[in-house]
């Protein structure tokens, strides 16, 4: 055994020697490799100092013939420069085109980019497509804002230092190569909306000029300008000098430029090609930002904006929870009225609880609120709601000026629920009428003690009461749709939405008796197809169909369709764009002649067979609520009501993340119905409103009343008409 162990051992030796000596030789390698790496360095950095020393790029006409003197003297002197920067998909240019990408966004009010970037057509679909051919302009316009992007190709290898001035906000990015995915921004002026320098003005704020930026000659870069204008002086430049004393800032002119794609034989509604980058990308995917502090409380999360995610109760545990009873309310017409009359005997309903609807930050309007509470004296104004209270251990003074001891009360001022319910009496800016606790929660305790009563449903606890809808109905009593979030036995969550009627009672102490009114009752599974007639708005049907996908896509629900009658648009393939679509199904025709709102909609109207789905009359320049379908579903009776749901038209450079505007209480175009109403109704006025439209909402609105149908009318939360003029309508160029 030991001999064994023995020649082991000395069999192990040699080899160990022979792994050392490896081990020298191979540091060895890495020493010297060390070295030469050292030594490159070092020459590149020569090389790279003794660059500035030479004007290049944008320099002036004086230094151009000394710069073409010396680059042929340099041009081998520069290899390891240029593997600095360049990747293996760049290839050098030799053809400059001599212009730049510039996509105008109008209608866009505010000095800031944020502005722009808010913008729901940002930065897909700008209003113009165009080019420039030097990086300075001043188009005399305002309320809009632009993006310039393209290629800059240097002159020579240097250092740059690039500067931007402005008149409102801008931004310059520059990518490291050709990608618009290494972008950076080197300079800026203004992120507030107020700053603003003059012309050629590049030293008034340290953010107008960057770090000096090493490039390369025959390389190309990817760069991207923005600036956002309110009113007043409009003007950008972007400027680079070389890193050295002699050099000066000069603008970016054509022979340095290059476009990033040729646009000319492309269509508005071709998109696929518009880079997207850190500096600008499609934000429509991105929910609204839920703020601690938002702007306006209608962008608070609220239950009812997600309830379609909460599964019905089986409809069969209500049958018989309640008595049925008729329901034929005084204020349903069914009898002929006055040409567009039927807009001045549409009421609200009011809702539970407070949905924000109201514009709280609107400083405008707010006396026409108060106004409507019959308390309010407008002589006194809000003083009016003090009552001063005497303290006797103070004295009176009389005098002029503060008296800092007078002390008063106050009684609680609800004045949500003191709006008027008549339409046409309702402040813009005023939102759903509220109901106040007392009145809406004895009806959820009559609801939940009919629950109680039944043997299938006793289980079922109160969770969350989500929405109480009330339609009343003076002297008689109140339609209410009520909706309550309900707890199983067993943990699982149920939503109840069902329709009952309270008759009114002299003794409001006591639970209201509830029943269910007759044939009125909502269809979960209801068909909903949403039409829309268009023509020449490419960028604006590629949203709207956006839109609906972005609703598809949040809830799943594969019972509706979009269907599009087009005038022969020439901007865009929106058949191809609907096939290429992520929507449940889809309907589409082309008809021929001048644009019709009334024709084009009864055309999507007779593409339906079903007389038992409900069609969504509706319109483009709109941001759509998530629980839109789920909303049209339960406001829409078959035989007895339509839904006209009330739009908030958004003021100039307002967006989805921060709504302010006024709600187009007068406008009646966006309207859900049954097929089997409308039809009975005798559709759209295609004779009147052939040539022509405005005026078929109202006088649609006239005969859904004079065919005895019900009119639900509430304001819907993120439910946004967005900004835009007529400039390009349809033909439109004024």
């Amino acid at each position: 055994m030991h001999h064994a162990r023995f020649s082991v051992c000395r069999t192990m030796v040699p080899a160990r020697l022979l792994n050392q000596r490896k081990a020298m030789m191979y540091s060895f390698f890495v020493l010297i490799v060390c070295i030469v790496f050292y030594f490159v360095i070092c020459l590149g950095a020569y090389f790279v100092d003794s660059e500035k020393l030479l004007p290049g790029g944008p320099v002036k006409k004086e230094l151009r013939t000394f710069l073409n003197k010396t680059e042929s003297s340099r041009a081998n002197e520069l290899p390891q420069v240029q593997i600095i920067t360049k990747t293996d998909n760049q290839h050098p240019v030799k053809k400059h085109r001599g212009r730049v990408n510039m996509h105008i966004f109008e209608d866009c009010c505010g000095g800031t980019l944020h502005k722009l970037r808010s913008n729901m057509l940002y930065p897909l679909f700008p209003n113009v497509r165009t080019t420039v051919s030097r990086l300075s302009i001043s188009p005399q316009w305002k309320n809009y804002g632009l993006r310039t992007f393209g290629y800059i190709h240097p002159s020579v290898t240097g250092e740059y230092i690039f500067a931007v001035g402005s008149d409102d906000n801008s931004e310059f990015w520059l990518s490291l190569n050709e990608s618009p995915k290494n972008l950076e921004r080197l300079a800026y002026v203004g992120e507030v909306g107020d700053e603003w320098s003059a012309p050629g003005e590049y030293w008034k704020f340290a953010s107008q000029i960057s770090k000096p930026v090493l490039l390369v000659k025959d390389m190309k870069y990817f760069f991207e300008a923005l600036l956002k204008q309110s009113e007043g002086m409009d003007h950008l430049q972007i400027a680079w000098r070389l890193n050295q004393e002699s050099s000066s800032f000069e603008v970016i002119t054509s022979e340095f430029l290059s476009l990033y794609q040729d646009e000319s034989s492309l269509l508005m509604g071709d998109i696929d090609h518009i880079p997207q980058t850190e500096a600008s990308y499609d934000r429509f995917l991105e929910s609204i930002p839920t703020s601690p502090n938002p702007v306006g409380d209608m962008v608070r999360e609220d239950l009812r904006d997600h309830i379609f995610k909460i599964p019905l109760i089986d409809k069969s545990y209500l049958k018989d929870l309640f008595p049925e009873c008729d329901y034929k309310p005084s204020y349903i017409i069914g009898t002929r009225i006055g040409r567009y009359q039927g807009v001045n005997l549409i009421h609200f309903s009011s809702v539970y609880p407070n949905d924000y609807t109201r514009q709280t930050y609107a400083h405008d309007e707010h006396l026409c609120f108060y106004k409507q509470d019959t308390s309010f004296e407008e002589s006194k104004g809000f003083a009016g709601y003090l009552k001063e209270v005497v303290d006797p251990d103070v004295q009176r003074n009389n005098k002029q000026g503060p008296n800092w001891q007078r002390v008063y009360d106050v009684n609680p001022l609800d004045a949500g629920s003191k709006q008027s319910s008549l339409a046409v009496n309702s402040c813009k800016r005023a939102g759903n009428i509220v109901m106040s606790q007392n009145q809406a929660m004895p009806i959820v305790k009559a609801f939940m003690t009919a629950l109680h009563s039944k043997d299938t449903t006793r289980g079922y606890s109160l969770l969350r009461v989500l929405n109480v809808v009330r339609r009343q109905d003076n002297g008689k009593g109140s339609r209410y749709l009520v909706e309550l979030e309900l707890v199983g036995s067993q943990g699982q969550k149920v939503l109840v939405s069902s329709y009952v009627y309270a008759k009114q009672t002299e003794t409001p102490q006591q639970l209201p008796v509830l029943c269910s009114p007759k044939q009125f009752n909502w269809n979960p599974s209801a068909p909903v197809h949403v039409i829309v007639a268009v023509k020449n708005q490419a960028r604006w049907v590629v949203q709207f169909i956006r839109e609906m996908e972005k609703i598809y896509r949040v809830t799943g629900d594969k019972n509706f369709n979009v269907i599009i009658i087009d005038y022969n648009s020439s901007d865009m393939d929106i058949e191809k764009r609907l096939k290429n679509g992520k929507l449940p199904s889809y309907t589409f025709k082309k008809m021929e002649g001048n644009f019709q709102r009334s024709g084009g909609l009864q055309a999507g109207i007779n593409l339906v067979e079903d007389a038992h789905s409900i069609l969504f009359l509706t319109d483009l320049h709109l941001y759509h609520p998530l629980n839109l379908l789920n909303s049209i579903r339960k406001h829409c009776v078959e035989g007895k009501m339509v839904y006209a749901p009330v739009v908030m038209r958004l003021d100039c450079g307002a967006s989805p993340s921060a709504p302010s505007g006024f709600w187009e209480t007068a406008g009646y175009g966006l309207m859900a119905i049954y097929k089997s109403d409308i039809d009975r109704i005798g559709g759209m006025n295609t004779a009147e409103f052939k040539d022509k439209w405005g005026g078929e909402d109202w006088e649609l609105l006239d005969r859904v009343l004079e065919n005895g149908l019900e009119v639900e009318r509430l304001h819907v939360r993120n439910f946004l008409h967005h900004f835009h003029s007529k400039r390009g309508m349809w033909g439109n160029s004024a």
